[in-house]
């Protein structure tokens, strides 16, 4: 008797945890076009130098955004991750051809040190920025780029390619791979060629 009613139970279990959604790790990456506003605010990066977020982040550069907190435990490591791997296979093209940028969606704890930690520990390179700055100042560059969340433990996977030249944007949900996201930086750079 007691074994028919655990077997009921672990059925009943596995029924429940099948009807699930797939969870935002196991779904496949997708990407669109994305449109951005980008605020040319006063920012810092990882060793504390002031930086506006436009004209001397952006500029006229081929980048890739992601967006993070340092004490995240849950998606941002793996958003983290692919970065690491991205920055490989970069290469010598990395800080010249195409430009890393991480935002913190958590400023008032990230500040340049904290992020300054935690580049050294992904072992980031020059051409790796690592973004916080005020609350205010970071709240309305993450509203123009479409990535405010009010509450940081919910926000969504997301990086952000784009051609800060010409303007052109394209938005990955989920979690891409470093070839997909380097792919289209690719293609953005040979868009400009004709």
């Amino acid at each position: 008797m007691k074994s028919d009613i655990w077997r009921f139970l672990v059925i009943l279990f596995g029924c429940v945890w099948l009807s699930q959604p797939l969870s935002a790790a196991a779904a496949p990456a997708t990407f669109a076009s994305a449109t951005v506003k980008l605020h040319d605010l006063e920012l810092l990066d990882q060793d504390g130098k002031s930086r506006r977020f436009q004209s001397d982040v952006i500029g006229d550069q081929l980048v890739a955004i992601t967006f993070t907190y340092t004490t995240c435990t849950t998606i941002c490591p793996i958003l983290d991750s692919i970065f690491v791997t991205l920055q490989k296979k970069l290469g010598a093209r990395m800080g010249k051809d195409f430009h890393l940028i991480t935002m913190s969606i958590d400023p008032v704890n990230d500040i340049p040190k904290r992020l300054k930690a935690y580049s050294l520990k992904l072992g980031a390179r020059p051409g790796w920025t690592f973004l916080t700055g005020s609350k205010v100042n970071m709240d309305k560059v993450l509203v123009g780029l479409d990535m405010y969340s009010p509450d940081i433990y919910n926000h969504p996977p997301s990086i952000i390619v784009g051609d800060g030249k010409t303007g052109t944007w394209q938005r990955f949900y989920g979690f891409p791979s470093a070839d997909k996201i380097l792919s289209s930086l690719t293609e953005l750079q040979k868009a400009r060629h004709h």
